[in-house]
This record gives structure tokens, sequence and C-alpha cells, in this order.
């Protein structure tokens, strides 16, 4: 990438779990931080984190689903550090669990409107900003609920299959630009939304997975600054599974 001197980041959802994570991450690696939640008070936490870790870190709390929170968190970045390099679509919902022929209409709206909706908001205020800087790399949080169906979960399954083919659209759009778009596919994660989906099911889940135990959410982030890095630079368009094998099956 042509820009010296600190990489500028954004990171949504980055209140808790996988989010914070990865903004903590970036931050250790000398990235200054834009970071956004719907809630105050996770983002506070992950704020104070970083500060006292030493980055550089603003916030904003601003809600995705809405066509201008994907402008707010972008926006962001820019009147902060002055662009964005790199940018972390991460927030999500798993919304609640019922069969697809009584799910409720107003529920799926609200998982699709914050998981899919969410991330063409946040591209469509990123990639501009990136293309007007001479490029950039965006990584859209997917799951394994990409690549296959959950039962009692079609909101979140539709939402994450839509993230998968909005990622491959947006990398062709936007190649010429430098600008790469990339998914991660994970799989089975201690987060408060695996608590959240598995609870007491966890053994189960557990013994599910080829290598025989969850993941960490660092092993996630790895993934995902391995992605926002030069070490990729000739990838684009691609979902890559962090499963333990899962999906292998």
């Amino acid at each position: 990438m042509a820009n010296d001197g600190p990489k500028i980041s954004l990171v949504t959802g980055a209140g808790s779990g996988l989010g914070r994570v990865i903004a903590l991450a970036l931050a250790a690696r000398g990235d200054r931080v834009a970071i956004c939640d719907v809630g105050e008070k996770g983002l506070d936490g992950t704020a104070d984190l970083i500060r006292d870790a030493g980055g550089d870190v603003v916030t904003t709390v601003c809600d995705v689903s809405d066509p201008a929170g994907g402008g707010q968190a972008a926006a962001l970045a820019v009147d902060a550090f002055g662009g964005l390099d790199y940018a972390v679509n991460n927030a999500g919902v798993e919304g609640a669990r019922a069969p697809a022929g009584e799910y409720d209409p107003a529920e799926w709206r609200r998982v699709l409107s914050v998981n899919l909706d969410g991330v063409f908001y946040c591209m469509r205020a990123e990639i501009p900003v990136m293309l007007r800087r001479g490029g950039g790399s965006i990584v859209n949080v997917g799951s394994t609920a990409s690549l296959g169906g959950v039962a009692g979960m079609a909101a979140y399954t539709a939402s994450k299959h839509g993230i998968v083919g909005l990622t491959k659209s947006a990398a062709l759009d936007h190649a010429a630009g430098n600008v790469r778009v990339n998914a991660i596919c994970p799989g089975s994660f201690r987060t408060p939304m695996s608590d959240r989906l598995f609870g007491a099911d966890m053994a189960k889940v557990v013994a599910d997975t080829p290598m025989g135990r969850l993941g960490s959410i660092e092993e996630i982030a790895s993934v995902v600054l391995f992605l926002l890095s030069d070490a990729s630079s000739f990838m684009t368009g691609a979902a890559l599974l962090v499963d333990g094998g899962k999906k292998a099956r």
C-alpha cells in the first residue's frame, strides 16, 4: 500500500467479543484505530484497553443497520486520522431461533438489516475513502453458516450467505482500484454470541469439531490481521474458513 506511516483501521461491533480482540490486535501492531458499536459501555471498555496499552483510538456509537451508520463510522476515521486503510465489518446479531415456516418477519428484517445491510452500508462508505487513498483492504465477518444451513436460524444463515456473495461482488468491482475485499467464516469459538447460541450444548459443539476443541478469538484475529496486511496482497474475493475442520466433512 502506498501510504507511509501508521495505518488507519476501522472495526465495527468492537464493544465485545471478536470485534474487541481485533481492535486490540490492530492497535498492538501500531494501527490508529477507529471503533464503533451500538452500545457505549462496551465501546468505552475497548477504548480504555487500547489506550492503557499505548494505542491510538477514537470511538463513535452508531447503528450499522441505519444507512447513515456506515458513513458515520468511516467519517470517524477520516475526521480523526485523515483516511482509512483497513476495515473490519464485524457487527452482527444472531437473532431469534425458530423454524423458517414460523419465523417472525420483524425479526427476519432486524437480523438482515444488521448483518447484511450493515455490511453493505459500511462498505459503501469505506470503499470511496480507500480509493482516494490509493487502495485498502476490507474483511467482512461471515460464519460457517455462510456455507451451509443451520436449523432454526434462517435469518442468520441467509444474512451470512449474503455476506459472502456481497464480498465477492465488491472484490470484483474494486480490484482495479487496489481495494481488496475478503471474508472470514469462523466456526465454533468462545464468544458472548456462541455462549448465547449454544450454552449447555457446548460439549456437543466441541465433539462435532474435528480438532476437538473450540477456537480462540485470537486465532480468528490472526487471520483477519493477515488479510489486513501486504502478506495477502494478491487475495481478494476469498471466504476463508477458520473452523477447526468442520466444513471439510
